[in-house]
């Protein structure tokens, strides 16, 4: 059969089955998917308060650092603003003064 082979587009394609907890389950949600390779489980855990407070944590701390970057990206111009004005200010008075 080649891949043009009209036979196999009525072929079955697999779907993911989703089982739902079983009540008092407290592991998480399994997630099976069966294809030509076998199944496949993925569980998804829940996340207790220890798991949520750490997880906030690290995205605080991420936004932080990009605050702090942002920050010094802005703050790295105002040198060069003040060393351009200053030398547009002296190249001004240069010229007032010797090239009368």
């Amino acid at each position: 059969m080649t891949s043009n082979d009209p036979r196999l587009i009525d072929l079955p394609r697999s779907e993911p089955e989703i089982i739902p907890p079983k009540s008092g389950d407290t592991r998480g949600v399994i997630w099976t998917s069966v294809d030509e390779r076998g199944a496949h489980r993925i569980y998804v855990a829940r996340l207790g308060p220890f798991s949520v407070a750490l997880l906030l944590l690290a995205i605080a701390a991420i936004a932080v650092v990009v605050g702090i970057l942002l920050i010094g990206t802005f703050l790295i111009w105002i040198p060069v603003f003040v060393l351009l004005i200053a030398g547009a200010t002296i190249s001004a008075w240069w010229r007032r003064t010797f090239w009368l």
